[in-house]
């Protein structure tokens, strides 16, 4: 059937040859257990192949590259369309990508600009236009009815096209009779007036009173031997009444004034003055210009408005929005640190000691006391080192020699490690130049607009009146902005703001975005694989993000999710699980089919989660007393981003579940204050953070890990065993056989990082990246060791008869069982089965991992390499990734930390943790300015009794599914 996808004999990985058909047109759900092979079947399989064939009918160019990408391991695929990947990573590095620009909103927010924005004098708050013959002249009646007065052109002395005979000769062959010279007065300093941008004045005059100079025949003779006067003169066209009578009289003259000016002086549009016989003076202009103070504006063009065109960008900071400078923070990360005890980082460096040295010695002449804190000096003590002085060259004058030396890698490798992101004085962070900001859409300009929340922007452009003229011109900009606004709010993003970087977003967030902008597109008959979309959302947003998945679908695409929500599972039109177990127990179908069959498969691991049955009664917390002050963290007065003055009581050696829709102040106050706050007083590290007044109970803990899902290693090289400093105790093992010792191997023979055993064409890596400069880079097997990373020679050295290779390609669970004779090998792997990654191989590359993936093994390295006791835990959705029975798993390790002494702290949206919560701080009620504050918090049964708590009803829905 040609309504269906065909895929038949799927190896991927650890698929086992499946066959398989998908509808084309469907909504289609892939769940199962972590490492059961969705996502070898949805990205590795479909979406690739989908891409693959779609860019064979790409250039000759292109596709002699793409000749050696490898294909899936597959038989043979039917039907497939077109395929986008919507992927949970955001990938985005780059410090000019905006949210707006991402979305392109902003593109759409110029093209408005340039089409409705009105520009503004800045000294006097007129709306700046080019002026023709018709509407000076409309001006002139409307403005001055029944009053007299001349119609002149200019003549600077500075650009003139002739000297002051030929001139005068030539002006007067031309039928002009009259000069005017403007009365020389001197010009007195006025202060400029401080208006607000976005409080125009409400009839703003669009003259100047001047005093009348005096008016000359060209004919007199005291311009017959010297020609025209060398100073800035005006040339008479007319002597006018400027009533409606004169209209036609009027419209020659400017006409008339607006050529001459061009004709006569080295302007670039034509030229003209109104001066009255009372002296109310109005400047014309073809330019965008006032018609007080002749100030001239830049032609109003989308690129105006971009911060990524030259045209448009602060030239300060070139449209970054802040500039690097030297940050104090990282010069002295540690304030309580003396100066003899090295508080200036740099100087305790090998390359320092010559600066220390100097500066010790300034100190004991300026009687600087070198053994008190840095943070206890009196100010006049530390400006003096840090500015430097006649006697000393000072901390920056280090930094200062430095950047002259800047062609060296090491010395800008240094200034980077000290420098940080600071606001542009220029701009003021807005990237764009003053003119951009000149220009209006109902009193507010581009830069006030991308800082609006989406939500409060797509009501700015809802309500958005305009001009009949303008409303028709703007017509199709005014459409596409409302509808791409609409399906921002609708995936649950209303929070965020246009001028939002796009390399702060976290995954969830950077998905839902790139969801929103398929939306926008209206593409159809093409094959979306999304991975995880619900990541960071909040059950109240669930709903949302499902309607836009069906509208999607709708528009004729066929949808494959992967996925682990009940709500997008059970929203499916088509169901399939991968299973029974990870890794080499998976890559098997447990079913195929319409959703409603789904719950009926006695062999399902999910379905069973549907059931009644399934739910776990909600147990008993562990109690609360604050009074008990041993087991009370508190930090008050946080007041960062969103946060309203919020006071945080947190309860240790308790599970603790920090909840609240997306953006209601979660993370900044947890990730962004209250651990960068505790890392600071327990001497961890040294951070910026968010701003508190106060934190008491520090004496209860002896130290605080956070745990997020950043990859564990930078680079291709990096894998789990390296990670957890087992690979260490493996290599030993390698070169302990009497083969390797014959041959001389050592330890680093077997690493992946220096050479010796590594493979020398793709170092190690077991690939190789093909620059496709216009696409995504490509990766393609190492053909010199065939993806094995080692040399052959090195693979002859086998252990219990397997290779160096062999033994990483081993799952953590086949591993326990092939070292069960080396504790110091299989503990830290039994760690990994407790946290449910027992199906992970060990030499499995660190940047193929989850998000979520990456976090749990972070957690089983630190229940590895630390002592729980007083230590606090904060992970940031550690549910990412995890099937209903792996959540269950991560609620046993967690509570396992609780009970040796330690405290967590979970930043999650996923009920089942909140149900077995000790204590719930629930953020809110709504996202961005609507949220920051502390709306409930008690153990789950007081959280459901609070009406206005979200999270309270959506948990006890959740708990009533289990009663039905």
């Amino acid at each position: 059937m040609k309504n269906e996808i065909k895929l038949k004999g799927v190896k991927q990985n650890n698929l086992k040859n499946i066959d398989i058909n998908i509808p084309i047109g469907s909504f289609t759900t892939i769940c199962g257990p972590s490492g059961s092979g969705k996502s070898s079947l949805a990205f590795e399989t479909l979406y690739a192949e989908g891409q693959r064939r779609y860019i064979e009918n790409l250039s000759n160019y292109t596709k002699q590259f793409l000749n050696k990408a490898p294909k899936p391991d597959i038989e043979s695929i039917e039907n497939i369309p077109p395929s986008i990947s919507l992927e949970q990573k955001n990938s985005v590095k780059s410090s000019r990508s905006s949210v707006g620009t991402t979305t392109e909103i902003t593109d759409y927010l110029r093209l408005l600009y340039e089409k409705a924005g009105e520009a503004y004098c800045p000294d006097h708050d007129i709306v700046l236009s080019k002026h023709n013959p018709q509407n000076a002249t409309e001006t002139a009646i409307k403005q001055f009815g029944k009053k007299r007065g001349y119609i002149l052109f200019p003549l600077p002395k500075d650009k003139r096209h002739l000297k002051a005979k030929d001139l005068l000769k030539s002006l007067m062959q031309d039928g002009f009779m009259r000069i005017y010279i403007p009365k020389t007065t001197r010009k007195k300093k006025v202060a400029k007036k401080k208006t607000k941008k976005n409080s125009k004045v409400a009839t703003p005059k669009i003259y100047q009173k001047v005093t009348l100079g005096e008016f000359f025949e060209l004919s007199d003779k005291k311009f017959a031997t010297k020609g025209i006067p060398n100073k800035d003169v005006y040339i008479v066209v007319d002597r006018v009444v400027f009533n409606k009578a004169s209209e036609t009289r009027l419209y020659d003259s400017f006409y008339q004034a607006f050529n001459s000016s061009t004709k006569y002086a080295q302007f670039a549009r034509g030229q003209a003055v109104l001066l009255t016989t009372e002296g109310h003076r109005v400047n014309f202009s073809e330019e965008y210009s006032c018609s007080v103070c002749d100030y001239t504006f830049p032609n109003i063009d989308s690129r105006l408005f971009s911060f990524n065109s030259p045209i448009g960008a602060c030239e300060n900071c070139s449209g970054f929005g802040n500039v690097l400078e030297i940050d104090p923070e990282k010069v002295i990360p540690n304030p309580k640190l003396s100066l003899r005890e090295g508080a200036i980082k740099p100087f305790t460096m090998p390359s320092g000691k010559t600066d220390k040295r100097k500066m010790l010695k300034y100190c004991e002449k300026a009687k600087i006391n070198i053994d008190t804190p840095w943070e206890l000096l009196p100010k006049k003590h530390q400006r003096a080192i840090w500015d430097g002085n006649k006697d000393f060259y000072g901390v920056l004058g280090v930094f200062e020699y430095l950047e002259t030396k800047k062609y060296k890698m090491h010395v800008r490798v240094f200034l980077a490690r000290h420098k940080s992101p600071k606001p542009c004085k220029t701009c003021k962070g807005t990237r764009l130049k003053k003119e951009s900001l000149q220009v209006f859409v109902k009193d507010k300009d581009i830069a006030q607009l991308s800082s609006l929340t989406i939500a409060r922007l797509h009501k700015f452009i809802s309500q958005l009146k305009l001009t009949p003229e303008k409303q028709e011109v703007c017509k199709e900009v005014l459409a596409q902005l409302t509808a791409r606004l609409s399906y921002l709010l609708e995936v649950g993003v209303g929070y965020l703001t246009l001028d939002r970087p796009t390399k702060t977003l976290s995954g969830g967030e950077f998905q839902r975005i790139m969801l929103s902008n398929q939306l926008g597109m209206g593409l159809s008959q093409t094959l979306y694989v999304l991975d995880e979309p619900t990541i960071g959302l909040h059950p109240r947003d669930n709903d949302r993000l499902i309607q836009i998945l069906k509208e999607l679908n709708a528009l004729g695409n066929t949808l494959v999710v992967v996925e682990h929500d009940l709500d997008v599972i059970k929203n499916s039109s088509h169901i399939i699980e991968l299973g029974p177990g990870s890794g080499h127990l998976g890559g098997e179908i447990i079913y195929s089919g319409v959703e409603k069959k789904f719950y009926d498969c006695k062999d399902s691991k999910t379905a069973n989660h549907l059931s009644p049955n399934s739910w776990v009664p909600l147990k008993t917390p562990r109690t609360v007393n604050f009074s008990n002050k041993r087991y009370t963290l508190e930090i008050n007065g946080c007041n960062s981003n969103n946060l309203k003055n919020v006071d945080l009581k947190i309860p240790l050696n308790r599970l603790v579940t920090v909840t609240g829709v997306s953006g209601s102040g979660k993370s900044t106050l947890i990730s962004n204050t209250l651990y960068p706050a505790l890392a600071r007083a327990l001497n961890i590290e040294f951070k910026p953070g968010g701003t508190y007044k106060s934190l008491k109970g520090i004496d209860n803990l002896k130290s605080a890990l956070y745990i997020d899902q950043s990859p564990i290693g930078k680079t291709a090289r990096s894998t789990p065993v390296s990670y957890l400093k087992v690979y260490d105790a493996i290599r030993s093992l390698m070169v302990s056989s009497s083969e390797a010792l014959a041959r001389g191997y050592k330890p680093s023979t077997f690493s992946l990082n220096v050479d010796g055993g590594r493979c020398p064409v793709c170092k190690g890596i077991g690939f190789e990246i093909i620059d496709m400069m216009f696409m995504d880079d490509i990766k393609i097997e190492c053909e010199a060791c065939d993806s094995k990373k080692f040399r052959p020679e090195v693979l002859d050295i086998k252990f219990r008869g397997k290779n160096i290779h062999e033994i990483l390609s081993l799952t953590v669970k086949e591993a326990m069982d092939f070292f069960v004779s080396y504790p110091n090998i299989r503990k830290p792997l039994a760690l990994l089965k407790e946290v449910g990654l027992d199906y992970i191989q060990l030499g499995q590359t660190a940047n193929t991992l989850s998000g979520g993936e990456s976090q749990r093994l972070k957690v089983a390295k630190e229940i590895h390499s630390t002592n729980q006791h007083g230590t606090l835990y904060i992970l940031d959705e550690p549910t990412t990734g995890l099937h209903f029975d792996e959540v269950r798993l991560l609620i046993k390790v967690l509570n396992k930390l609780i009970e040796a002494g330690g405290s967590v702290i979970l930043i999650e949206h996923n009920l089942e943790i909140i149900k077995n919560s000790d204590y719930i701080i629930d953020l809110g009620p709504e996202a961005g300015t609507g949220g920051g504050k502390i709306i409930a918090e008690g153990s789950p049964e007081e959280l459901i009794k609070v009406k206005k708590s979200h999270t309270g009803r959506y948990l006890k829905e959740y708990l009533m599914m289990g009663k039905k």
